[in-house]
C-alpha cells in the first residue's frame, strides 16, 4: 500500500509545513530520513505530535501501513524547520491499537532522527497505549514520573511549563478488548493540584484527553488555578480550539486546543508552539485529511479542508 501513496498526498502541502522557514541542508541516512546538522535549536519552539498509531505487527493488520509512512513525513517536516525546536512532545496513542511491544519498538526507530538531532522527546499516554509495554521500550519514565504508576512529565520552556498528564484508563484493558475512555486517578489529581499551587510561572496542562471528559474531570481544577493558562490534547484527531468554563465570566473561561493525528485518520499533520513573555502561539501544520480509508480515499472537500486549516494559529495568553 505504501507504493500507491503519491508524493502529492504526503507532501503536497510542504510549503505550508515549512512556511516562513528556510530549509537547511541535509543528507539522507540509510532509512531515508533526514540526518541533519541543525544551525541551532530554539528553546522557545516546540513540535507537538499526537495519535501516531504506528503498527509494529504489520502481519496483524496488513492494510494499515500508511501511518508509518505519514509519520516519517512528519519527522522530515519537523527536521526541516529552521531553527529546529528544542522539544518534541507526543500526546499519546503511539501504538496502533492494542499497545503492543512491537509498536513501541517501531516508534522508537521512527523517533530516532528526532533524538539524534539533539531534540528532547517527551512522550505521553493515550487510550491505545499500554504502560507496561511502553516501559519495556522507555523504562526511564518509571523513574522520572513524579506520580508512581503513571507516565507524567514536566517540560520547562521559556515563559511557560508544560505538564504532560497520564489519562490512560487505569484498568489497562487486555489485548483486543474495547478501549476505555480517559480517566484521572485521585493520586495524580492531587499531585496536579499541588503542582499548580506551587507553580512559579504559567502552566499549560497536556494530556491525550480533553480536560472535561467524564472520568478525567480536571476542568474545574484548572479553572480554579491562577497558574494554568490552558490545556492541549489529542485523541479526537481534530485541529480545534474550544473552551472549558463555569459560566461565561472571562475569569472562569480557559481555552483548550485539540491536535491533528500524524497519519491515522481525520486532520493529518502536527503543530508547533512558540512561547513569548505574554503568550503562546500554536500553529497547525496540516498536510492531509482523510477517514479510515487512508490517504487517497477520495474524501470530498479534503483539499479545501487542508487549505483552510493549514497555517491556522491559536494564541493563548499567559
Amino acid at each position: 500500500m505504501e507504493s500507491n501513496i503519491t508524493r502529492r498526498e504526503f507532501i503536497g502541502a510542504a510549503s505550508g509545513l515549512i512556511a516562513s522557514a528556510a530549509l537547511p541542508s541535509f543528507a539522507k541516512d540509510g532509512d531515508g530520513l533526514s540526518a541533519m546538522t541543525p544551525s541551532r535549536r530554539d528553546p522557545s519552539l516546540v513540535a507537538l505530535v499526537s495519535d501516531l498509531h504506528v503498527n509494529g505487527l504489520k502481519s496483524e493488520v496488513p492494510t494499515h501501513c500508511y501511518e508509518e509512512v505519514c509519520f516519517r513525513k512528519t519527522v522530515e517536516a519537523i527536521l526541516a524547520l529552521d531553527p529546529l525546536p528544542a522539544n518534541v512532545v507526543c500526546f499519546g496513542d503511539i501504538a496502533y491499537h492494542w499497545g503492543q511491544r512491537e509498536d513501541y519498538a517501531l516508534a522508537a526507530t521512527l523517533f530516532k532522527p528526532i533524538t539524534d538531532a539533539g531534540i528532547r522527546l517527551t512522550l505521553g499516554m493515550g487510550n491505545h497505549d499500554r504502560r507496561g509495554n511502553f516501559l519495556v521500550q522507555w523504562p526511564e519514565y518509571a523513574k522520572t514520573s513524579p506520580v508512581p504508576g503513571r507516565i507524567v512529565s514536566k517540560v520547562e520552556l521559556p515563559y511557560v511549563d508544560l505538564l504532560m498528564l497520564d489519562t490512560l484508563n487505569a484498568l489497562e484493558v487486555e489485548k483486543k478488548k474495547p478501549s476505555k475512555p480517559g480517566e484521572m486517578d485521585n493520586a495524580q489529581r492531587e499531585w496536579l493540584r499541588e503542582t499548580l499551587k506551587a507553580a512559579t510561572k504559567p502552566v499549560l496542562t497536556c494530556a491525550h484527553h480533553k480536560p472535561n471528559e467524564e472520568k478525567v474531570k480536571i476542568a474545574g481544577l484548572l479553572l480554579e488555578s491562577a497558574a494554568c493558562k490552558g490545556h492541549i490534547h489529542g485523541h479526537w484527531h481534530k485541529w480545534v480550539r474550544d473552551a472549558m468554563h463555569n459560566g461565561w465570566n472571562p475569569q472562569h473561561v480557559k481555552p483548550y486546543v485539540g491536535l491533528p493525528s500524524t497519519g491515522h485518520w481525520g486532520d493529518i499533520g502536527f503543530a508547533t508552539m512558540r512561547t513569548f513573555p505574554d503568550r503562546v502561539e500554536i500553529t497547525n501544520h496540516q498536510n492531509d485529511f482523510f477517514f479510515t480509508g487512508g490517504p487517497g480515499d477520495g474524501q470530498p472537500g479534503r483539499d479545501d479542508i487542508v487549505r483552510e486549516q493549514n497555517g491556522q494559529k491559536v494564541t493563548l495568553r499567559i
